[in-house]
């Protein structure tokens, strides 16, 4: 009914800054993916299609640490006379609290503090709440990056809340409405994603939703139809409660689960309103109800194991980090394929509520489906099907309202996306976005130069290079600028490093090597090395990989960037040159000698070389930048103490020797993130 902004002191670790380097897409468009035999050829079908990894033109979002002060989050607030809604629109539109006004009872998990940690496409990721993710598999580009938010009103006069961007990488224009009028006992979450470039492009939407996770939390949706993660073999296909996997439990309860796992319910096409829900043995339920188009549904657990529950502390404090995530999605499962179609636009709507009388008898009972039935009918006594279709209708007349009164400004991609169609004489973009001038900034200038005067500014060597583009427009004027014969004023180092880049994210890599080194020849940069570099690793030629990252540092009398230094460490440690390792960590300036990074990589090369103390020192440290399912401080671990046994029982270091670590040597809980095993 009203919305309005504030903000949120909270204890949190600040994000420091980006990765200045392009992370290339892996040249796997495709993942190969595997099942136990129960999966049908309908159900196998489109997966993994186009699930290969991609970062571009986004940078990797890698530099924060786990030393946490007080924190300011602006906020968003939405709310009417049942719930509260807070958002937070620098981090993703997150929406951070939904609150029951009548008790101060959370709908959600609410972390207690901002804790970056490494699980996001771009690396940083927070946990709890709802997360909107859009585009690319896995927690998206912007989870961690400010959205554009706005003030509107509906017919009635009612107040709501649009998020809204430019998604860069797959050139979409997205927003979600957040509605709460007048009596409203569910939050209203229209989305809109409008595709309106003449060819398809492969797309991903998963809503994220954590809430509390408890001994007796226990899962429902409208099937029992499920594919779920079978460990060792892939995934596979049976219905709930009881899967082979978990021979004997029953995984409606997450804490079942002896490991972090997630299953996907397969919502028939004949459901209208897809749902999910969980209850707690309080008599409290939270639930999600959508339109069909958002189809299937997800649970994800941390499960039981000892790094399971580590990472909940880890994400947040010790004790108070239990979450489990509920989730919806427009495909199968998270790696099956989805094409969105040319000139279209897509959009459903969620309504998210919980009710707080459920009888535990029925919620409770042995029988998973008769207790299902019976959440299915609470849930459809305070939110009926056409109840959703009526709001979806609500919702959807007010989708190409333009934004009446600015609250927060993302990033400035949108309205250089504006300025270049306008240039052109061609589209316009989406009704609905409003992307001002204003917003323009540092990162889109190079490029409106670019626009306006044909060619790319210079800038020194030593400088960081602008933001990356790999948009087609872009790259042909880029290339037109480059071969435009005007004295060779847009035949720059920098231009041709772009426009590598530009190739080489799209395939062409003796295209792209052959642009480095137009670049090399203007001015030699560490920058252009390093994409060597690169490009020579991923054709198998480590040696000549190597000398491209000392050219690199040749060339600047330094790395430029931390980035650089974690690159070529990664790859002498590869190339089982530990001296060399080992001696180019200890000649680093201060700020790159603790980065978390270059420690944890410089460790296997400290574990060779008998560095003893270095080894102590890092099994004792806390890391911000762990991996989910990263092993390799493990496997240091197992290894540093069955060397020692060795050493102890006068015999050689073999597989015996590190199997009996693991069962003498269990690694300290600070260092244990594996979630099977």
């Amino acid at each position: 009914m009203k919305v309005t902004s504030a903000s949120l002191m909270i204890e949190g670790a600040r994000l420091e800054g980006e990765n200045p380097l392009p992370m290339f897409r892996s040249k796997q468009q495709h993942r190969e993916v595997t099942d136990n035999g129960s999966l049908t050829p309908e159900l196998k079908h489109h997966m993994g299609e186009n699930t290969g990894e991609r970062y571009l033109p986004y940078r990797i979002q890698d530099r924060y640490s786990r030393k946490r002060d007080a924190m300011e989050l602006k906020t968003i607030v939405l709310e009417n006379d049942i719930l509260r809604a807070v958002f937070l629109p620098e981090y993703g539109g997150r929406l951070y609290s939904l609150q029951e006004k009548s008790t101060g009872r959370e709908l959600l998990y609410k972390n207690p503090v901002f804790q970056p940690a490494n699980l996001a496409i771009l690396n940083a990721w927070f946990s709890g709440g709802i997360e909107w993710n859009i585009g690319q598999i896995g927690h998206t580009f912007t989870t961690c990056s400010p959205l554009h938010a706005a003030k509107l009103r509906d017919d009635e006069g009612n107040e709501f809340l649009r998020m809204y961007e430019y998604e860069r990488c797959k050139g979409l224009f997205w927003h979600i409405d957040f509605h709460l009028p007048p009596g409203a006992g569910q939050l209203g979450v229209y989305a809109r994603i409008v595709n309106d470039q003449a060819a398809e492009v492969p797309m991903y939407w998963w809503t994220n939703i954590a809430v509390e996770e408890t001994e007796k939390s226990r899962v429902f949706s409208g099937t029992a139809d499920v594919i779920y993660i079978d460990p060792g073999k892939g995934y596979g296909a049976d219905r709930m409660p009881y899967l082979p996997a978990v021979p004997g439990a029953d995984v409606s309860y997450p804490m079942a689960f002896p490991y972090a796992s997630e299953y996907f319910f397969q919502t028939p096409v004949s459901e209208r309103s897809p749902w999910e829900a969980v209850a707690y043995e309080d008599g409290r339920m939270f639930f999600e109800r959508s339109t069909s188009m958002l189809r299937y549904r997800k649970m994800f657990c941390w499960g039981a194991h000892i790094g399971g529950r580590r990472w909940c502390d880890f994400l947040a404090k010790p004790g108070e980090g239990h979450y489990i995530e509920v989730q919806a999605g427009l495909a199968p499962t998270q790696l099956h394929g989805i094409e969105m179609p040319a000139d279209s636009v897509w959009d459903f709507t969620q309504l998210i509520g919980g009710l707080s009388d459920a009888d535990l008898d029925r919620v409770y009972q042995d029988d998973w489906e008769l207790a299902r039935q019976y959440v299915e009918s609470r849930i459809g006594d305070v939110l009926s099907e056409d109840d959703v279709y009526v709001a979806h209708a609500k919702h959807q007349a007010l989708a190409d309202r333009a934004p009446e009164e600015l609250l927060h400004t993302g990033s400035g991609w949108g309205a250089l996306e504006r300025v270049r169609r306008a240039s052109e004489g061609g589209r316009s973009i989406p009704r609905g976005f409003e992307f001002a001038d204003e917003t323009l900034g540092a990162q889109q200038q190079p490029w409106l130069t670019l626009l306006r005067e044909g060619r790319l500014p210079l800038h020194e060597v030593d400088e960081v290079p602008s933001s990356w583009m790999i948009q087609e427009e872009w790259m042909d004027k880029l290339s037109t600028s480059i071969r435009r014969p005007q004295g060779g004023a847009g035949a720059t180092w920098n231009a041709y490093l772009h426009y590598g880049v530009m190739l080489y994210e799209r395939g062409q890599e003796e295209e792209a090597i052959e642009a480095w080194e137009a670049s090399l020849r203007l001015a030699p940069s560490a920058w252009a090395y390093r994409n060597l570099a690169v490009a020579k690793r991923q054709q198998g030629e480590n040696e000549q990989a190597l000398g491209y990252y000392e050219q690199a540092y040749a060339v600047s009398g330094s790395f430029p960037d931390r980035a650089f230094v974690e690159e070529y460490l990664g790859l002498l440690i590869q190339h089982r040159a530990f001296e060399r390792a080992w001696s180019v960590y200890e000649s680093l300036p201060q700020q790159f000698y603790e980065s978390d990074r270059i420690q944890i990589i410089v460790g296997a090369a400290a574990h060779e070389l008998g560095h003893d103390a270095f080894m102590e020192k890092l099994f004792e440290a806390e890391f911000a930048v762990i991996r989910e399912g990263e092993t390799l401080i493990i496997e240091l671990w197992y290894a540093y103490n069955a060397k020692k046994l060795a050493e102890q029982q006068g015999v050689g270091l073999t597989k015996e020797r590190i199997e009996e670590a693991k069962l003498l040597f269990p690694p300290p809980s600070g260092i244990d993130f594996r979630t099977i095993g």
